[in-house]
């Protein structure tokens, strides 16, 4: 089945991807990984992209020759959040091609069950209220994953209008300027490798290292906190190396140092952030990621900034301005061994097929 995909797919890929790859293979770390891939919210809903998804991975890597796929059926009813796909491969064959295949996994399911096409204009007054709510604050574009690669250009420059300083790809960054360049750090992804080759306990600080020693001194040193769910430990292990710190801590984990079970204590919340603030150095900036596409929920932590007499937040990478069924892709195996984020365990599914 021909998708007609371009020639190279890096312009349409999250910088951090792209250089998670470049740091593997200075690194020389290349182990055969096991990523399980599943959609939020599609309980009786069919999934589709499927077959896209699976000529993205073949186009651009070897996995045909290195690795395997297993896939639910395109068009397949699910019944709860269990994988839709799992891929075994040499990391390096596909660390960067995550935001291209789940992006196609996100549109055509959400296209396919009534969701409405993505509204440019609505998507501008989003971003720009959540522009106004974080109060002067850099806001950075982070939704590629969660649309087609192809129409990411046209969504990046919605979110400009919208006031967002940049984004995560190359392709959307043309909307700031026709030089300028996609932006990001560290991805889950590549911490799971340094999980692998040290421990769970110091899976950030390595690739807090590695992305040091291996990136040009001009990228920001942001390093991703919540990998462990050690978000406090963590964050005071790698502020000396660091400008700052990002938490995208998932829905699954409650913060480290947060005691509670309701709703607002999962993910990033605000009781977590205001006690990484007192701890951290007042020199590390803190970026929050992860349900910071709705304005109520910046407003929320602009609200805690006031009543605390604390700032919370530096900036804020937004990924969620548009409706879509959002597809996630978490490592749950390294070189055989169970390996994965905290809080992402496998969802095993009886109905996948081998592809090859």
């Amino acid at each position: 089945m021909d998708f007609n995909l371009p020639d190279d797919y890096k312009p349409y890929i999250d910088k951090y991807f792209l250089r998670a790859k470049e740091i593997l293979e200075r690194d020389d770390l290349n182990p055969v990984v096991k990523a399980q891939v599943f959609l939020r919210q599609v309980p009786g809903k069919r999934i589709y992209g499927i077959n896209e998804a699976i000529a993205i991975l073949t186009k651009y890597s070897d996995i045909e020759k290195t690795g395997h796929i297993s896939a639910i059926k395109e068009g397949t009813l699910m019944g709860d959040n269990t994988t839709v796909m799992n891929i075994e491969a040499p990391i390096q064959s596909i660390i960067d091609l995550e935001t291209m295949y789940l992006g196609v996994l996100s549109a055509e399911t959400a296209l396919q069950n009534g969701v409405k096409d993505i509204n440019l204009k609505d998507i501008e007054t989003r971003m720009s209220q959540v522009v106004f709510e974080a109060e002067k604050r850099p806001v950075s574009y982070f939704g590629a994953r969660h649309w087609r690669y192809d129409r990411d250009a046209e969504i990046a420059k919605a979110c400009m209008k919208g006031g967002a300083v940049n984004c995560s790809t190359d392709e959307g960054a043309k909307a700031w300027g026709k030089d300028e360049k996609g932006m990001g750090t560290i991805p889950h992804a590549l911490e799971a490798i340094y999980h692998w080759k040290y421990n769970l306990e110091d899976a950030v600080l390595h690739a807090t290292l590695a992305f040091d020693e291996y990136m040009e001194d001009s990228i920001p040193r942001i390093a991703l906190i919540d990998y462990a769910n050690r978000e406090i430990l963590d964050s005071l292990t790698v502020a000396k190396y660091v400008d700052g710190v990002r938490v995208d801590t998932c829905g699954e984990n409650v913060m480290q140092g947060v005691f509670g079970t309701q709703q607002s204590h999962m993910g990033v919340s605000i009781e977590g952030v205001y006690i990484l603030r007192k701890v951290l150095p007042e020199k590390v900036k803190i970026i929050l990621s992860s349900g910071f596409g709705n304005p109520a929920k910046v407003k929320r932590f602009t609200h805690a900034e006031k009543i605390t007499e604390t700032k919370l937040f530096d900036g804020l990478g937004v990924g969620g301005v548009f409706h879509s069924i959002m597809s996630t892709m978490d490592i749950i195996e390294v070189d055989g061994q169970v390996i994965h984020k905290v809080g992402r365990k496998a969802k095993p599914n009886s109905d996948l097929k081998k592809i090859f």
